[in-house]
């Protein structure tokens, strides 16, 4: 009888984050989009029309348009955080955060971007794909302080809805009264408060 054949399980390509130069011009991805071969994720990056959207993905994408440099030092935080966890939708500008022992001057970023200095707890941040990231509680916490209300709460309702982040509008109670007092402090409790209604 003879041996029965064996298929190894078939390896799940990474699909490739394409921004302009790699390999493609600006133009030629501008076209490719046209063509519904591509799509733009995030700032210039663009990833197969197939591609199933991902954290990872998202990270990657970011990542791409980042120099060595604030890839190494900065941390996507806030609204652009929320979009790589899949709860808001792509900046339009991404906030990146820098530990104020670490000023930024004369960054270099290659790309506009916003950051601010910040402080970061020990468990502020994660890495998802290379790139670090404000772990949950931490955006959560942020974008109760920082957003607009109109948008902080529709993204905060995802966050909470998410399977997997782990979070409580308990938690998220609890991170913010752990914070020394700070503008805009009054305001992120209303948001907090209006996630329980």
């Amino acid at each position: 009888m003879p041996s029965p054949t064996i298929h190894p399980a078939p390896v799940t390509a990474t699909p490739p984050i394409l921004t302009a130069g790699s390999p493609f011009t600006a133009v030629e991805l501008q076209a490719m989009e046209a063509d519904g071969m591509v799509r733009r994720l995030v700032g210039r990056a663009y990833v197969p029309v197939r591609a199933r959207t991902t954290a990872e993905l998202r990270a990657r994408a970011l990542s791409a348009m980042l120099t060595a440099r604030v890839r190494e030092r900065a941390v996507a935080g806030r609204m652009t955080a929320a979009w790589i966890l899949g709860c808001a939708p792509p900046p339009e500008m991404p906030v990146m955060l820098v530990e104020s022992t670490r000023r930024l001057a004369r960054l270099g970023t290659g790309e506009r971007l916003l950051v601010h200095e910040v402080s970061f707890g020990d468990f502020d941040v994660l890495e998802i794909a290379d790139l670090r990231v404000t772990s949950a509680l931490r955006t959560a916490v942020d974008l109760a302080i920082h957003s607009e209300e109109r948008i902080a709460v529709p993204v905060l309702r995802r966050l909470l809805a998410r399977e997997g982040l782990g979070l409580t509008v308990g938690l998220m109670v609890r991170s913010l009264e752990g914070l020394p007092a700070q503008p805009h402090k009054t305001r992120a409790r209303r948001i907090l408060e209006r996630l329980q209604s």
